[in-house]
């Protein structure tokens, strides 16, 4: 995928070093699933600052959740704790990514190899549990390239059966990132070639099918919202929030560390 040391600095703690959790939950809510994404980013983002332990109320904030939210979303993954230390960024990191299957490689095909298509591509998100196998551009000029060392040869749109039919193991993931035009027969392909998960980074809206998930994200869309929010100055809550900011406690870099939350620690 290119990118490799620093996908490699990024890489979670193993599942090895981290105990089986007890009855591991099947049929967690959709919300929680995206928030315990967020705090996946969050214990990233922690780990390469050198941070070893952190509050519920450290993560929240970071996460932009309240924390009795997060440490709800927290015992799907048997996070249980001790008042008064902290979470363990490393075992709470394998933990979460073990209930979201991060854990292991999951095989991605990306439709479209324009500027967005690439920037994904090039993305050390896709270093930590996803493989590019199948690149697809209706681009003629950009059939047979290569463009990620190690990376899979783009092949035209019309091919997507035929590749994803030899990909091993079967692609489970879609990422559509073609032009408007295209986004609706390739999401058909992608069906009809058997993935059930799809990402749509168009602005396009995918039909609604009952064995198939599809994630929507609209930039642009997104950019109006805030656009709004913009318009509207700083929420009370927020300014609430910056004039009430606790005092953090001292971080040492192992064993015992005062937090003035008084939360919880990982003690599985």
């Amino acid at each position: 995928m290119g990118a490799e040391s620093a996908k490699s600095a990024d890489a979670d703690p193993p599942a090895s070093a981290v105990p089986p959790v007890d009855g591991p939950a099947t049929d967690i809510p959709g919300p929680t699933v995206a928030r315990l994404a967020t705090y996946l980013h969050v214990l990233r983002s922690f780990s390469r600052r050198g941070i070893l332990l952190a509050s519920s109320g450290e993560l929240a904030t970071a996460a932009g959740v309240n924390p009795a939210i997060l440490r709800k979303d927290l015992s799907y993954v048997g996070a249980n704790g001790v008042r008064g230390v902290g979470y363990d960024v490393g075992r709470l990191t394998a933990r979460i990514s073990m209930t979201l299957h991060t854990d292991s490689i999951h095989t991605v095909a990306l439709a479209g190899a324009g500027s967005l298509g690439r920037a994904l591509l090039s993305h050390a998100g896709f270093g930590r549990g996803f493989r590019v196998a199948a690149m697809f551009d209706a681009d003629p000029a950009l059939t047979g390239a290569v463009l990620e060392p190690g990376g899979p040869r783009v092949a035209p749109l019309t091919d997507i059966a035929a590749v994803c039919a030899q990909v091993v193991p079967a692609v489970e993931i879609a990422v559509i990132a073609t032009a408007d035009d295209d986004a609706r027969r390739v999401f058909d392909a992608f069906v009809a070639a058997g993935v059930r998960q799809v990402l749509n980074v168009t602005p396009v809206s995918l039909p609604a099918e009952s064995d198939v998930v599809v994630r929507q994200v609209d930039l642009a869309l997104e950019l109006q919202v805030l656009a709004f929010q913009a318009s509207r100055g700083p929420r009370d809550d927020v300014k609430e929030a910056r004039e009430a900011k606790p005092t953090r406690g001292h971080r040492g870099s192992a064993g015992h560390q005062g937090n003035v939350m008084g939360e919880e620690t990982v003690t599985a």
